[in-house]
């Protein structure tokens, strides 16, 4: 269960302030915000609402108290003439999206806070601790001798440390002097920074999406005067008339930074991108046409330069078939959310790919990934096919950053038929979670190698995530997808792709530990498909719309053909 998103608290605080400026009218208000349903946590708490009389109904963001249910209008009303905070309680149906779209039924307990001064300058100072990257923790008082504070911590204080590492809300009860204190804690966690590098239509819209989304975005050009006019919101975005350097300077890139290089021009981009990659950024995508992309590519690689695993996107943004610039943000701004939450769509994720903050990722035990790279490759020809080229870099090597890339940890490479061509394809690789491991039975087939890599899988692991090597083309995108699905219902897990006869079984394939022993008593090359057929009823499907993350190659002409093939938005 994880909390509400970032910007749903960001939109909150803009409401307050846009109350406040409808003030003299002494506009009423109460912040409202979801803790319970049936007497537990549920998706939505810490969800909040701003409701206000009708003078303010104007205020995006608020709703009046005209349209509030019954009950739980009496209780606001209540709380307003009283000026003190309270705890309602109501039946929610689940068609009354009061905190969210809709879909929660039952007994609601709420919080409810009167809007005064003192809250108002409190949510302002969190909104510009989380546009300053800053995460904290909001700790609501609901009973006991504090009834009624709210405070805000930041994330490194011991009293909330463990709920902002969790990333989810908690309800705790303490005993006191007076009797027993409840207490609800809410993590607030930043979106992070968005750094946009450029000018045009594309990126103002681009910058305007992202702001909505909760990102601190700061907007840089080199080129004078570009920056100025209608349309660039100086109030909420930092715009500065600089190359990277100086948007480096003023915004201060970490691991939790977006970077979108859209200036259009060579040069420009060449020395952005030269910056871009050198810096801790989570993502560097890059606008433009691919031949320009891989031009630019290979003008740093001479000066030393390459894009870390998983952190490049060229052409940048999902493939949605952009062509106008609003099409073009959205597509861009959709990948930035994807990565930023581990997973190309779906419900929320708490957990993250490596290299996240500690805020979104979850303790405990970790899930190996297991590829699959022993097979003789009998059909490609005399060369080994884990060597092939494909965009610069052997199919394998492909394979495994995408693997690296995602959380899975340790990665174990099981080689076998092509083992010196399957290290060669390795070389340089110096992350610690890199398992390599070789097969001696490999002509029996990928059950054989899927029982070598278990071997090395840790003893407490929940599963395994396995790929298989001759499928360059997977994304560390769907490899979090199929992850995060997995421990969210611990069930056999993988893709599918729509086929002639309905949905066909794509890789990677997560197994759950009691499937292990199913798998150990298969043979040959059969082991995924048919832990599919078994399980197809209770398994977890993740839909694919194509199938352009599932190409393999088996021979030197599935080599060529996916070479020619254009891939829009992918990470390289």
């Amino acid at each position: 269960m994880g909390a509400p998103r970032p910007h749903e608290a960001l939109a909150v605080l803009r409401a307050l302030e846009d109350l406040a400026s409808a003030d003299p009218f002494n506009v009423r208000g109460v912040l409202a915000t979801l803790l319970t349903l049936d007497g537990a946590l549920c998706a939505r708490s810490g969800a909040a609402v701003l409701f206000c009389d009708e003078a303010a109904a104007g205020v995006e963001g608020a709703r009046s108290l005209g349209t509030l249910p019954e009950a739980l209008k009496a209780e606001v009303e209540k709380a307003v003439a009283s000026s003190a905070c309270s705890l309602a309680e109501f039946d929610l149906d689940e068609d009354e999206a009061l905190f969210g779209p809709g879909g929660l039924a039952g007994k609601a307990g709420v919080w409810l806070e009167p809007v005064t001064g003192e809250l108002r300058e409190s949510l302002r100072s969190a909104r510009e601790a989380l546009l300053r990257g800053e995460g904290l923790v909001a700790e609501l008082s609901l009973t006991g001798e504090e009834a009624g504070r709210r405070r805000h911590f930041p994330s490194d204080h011991p009293a909330v440390k463990s709920c902002y590492g969790e990333g989810a809300p908690e309800l705790e009860e303490e005993a006191g002097r007076d009797g027993v204190r409840r207490i609800f804690r809410l993590p607030l966690i930043p979106m992070g920074k968005a750094i946009l590098l450029g000018s045009g239509e594309d990126v103002r819209r681009l910058a305007e999406l992202l702001d909505r989304l909760g990102f601190a975005v700061t907007v840089a050009d080199h080129r004078p005067g570009r920056l100025h006019g209608p349309g660039w919101d100086r109030a909420r975005w930092r715009l500065i008339e600089g190359g990277w350097d100086a948007a480096r300077a003023e915004a201060r890139p970490d691991a939790d930074t977006y970077v979108a290089v859209m200036t259009h021009s060579h040069s420009a981009d060449g020395r952005a991108l030269k910056g871009a990659l050198q810096s801790p950024a989570r993502y560097v995508g890059l606008v433009g046409p691919v031949g320009r992309a891989a031009k630019l590519l290979s003008e740093l690689k001479e000066k030393g330069i390459e894009p870390r695993p998983g952190v490049f996107s060229a052409p940048a943004g999902l493939e949605v078939g952009a062509q106008t610039p609003e099409e073009t943000a959205l597509a861009v701004a959709a990948e930035v959310l994807a990565l930023r939450f581990g997973r190309r769509g779906g419900r929320p994720a708490r957990l993250r790919p490596a290299g996240s903050s500690p805020a979104q990722r979850k303790g405990g035990v970790k899930v190996p990934g297991l590829v699959l790279a022993a097979g003789r490759g009998r059909r490609f020809g005399a060369n080994p096919k884990l060597l092939a080229d494909i965009d610069g870099q052997p199919v394998l090597r492909h394979v495994v950053e995408a693997a690296l890339a995602s959380r899975l940890d340790p990665v174990i490479v099981v080689l076998g038929s092509s083992a010196e061509a399957g290290l060669r394809a390795l070389e340089g690789l110096e992350d610690p979670r890199l398992r390599v491991v070789f097969n001696p039975s490999w002509k029996s087939g990928k059950a054989s190698s899927f029982e070598v890599g278990l071997r090395e899988a840790p003893m407490d692991a929940p599963g395994v995530v396995a790929l298989l090597g001759d499928m360059p083309r997977v994304k560390p995108w769907l490899i979090e997808r199929v992850l995060a699905e997995f421990e969210l219902s611990g069930r056999l897990c993988f893709p599918t792709v729509p086929g002639a006869e309905g949905p066909v079984k794509g890789h990677p394939t997560a197994y759950p530990r009691e499937l292990f022993g199913e798998v150990r008593q298969l043979v040959g090359d059969d082991t995924a498909m048919a832990a599919a057929r078994r399980h197809w009823s209770e398994a977890v499907k993740v839909p694919l719309e194509d199938s352009s993350t599932q190409a393999d190659i088996d021979t030197a002409q599935d080599l060529e053909l996916l070479k020619v093939q254009p891939e829009q938005g992918r990470l390289l």
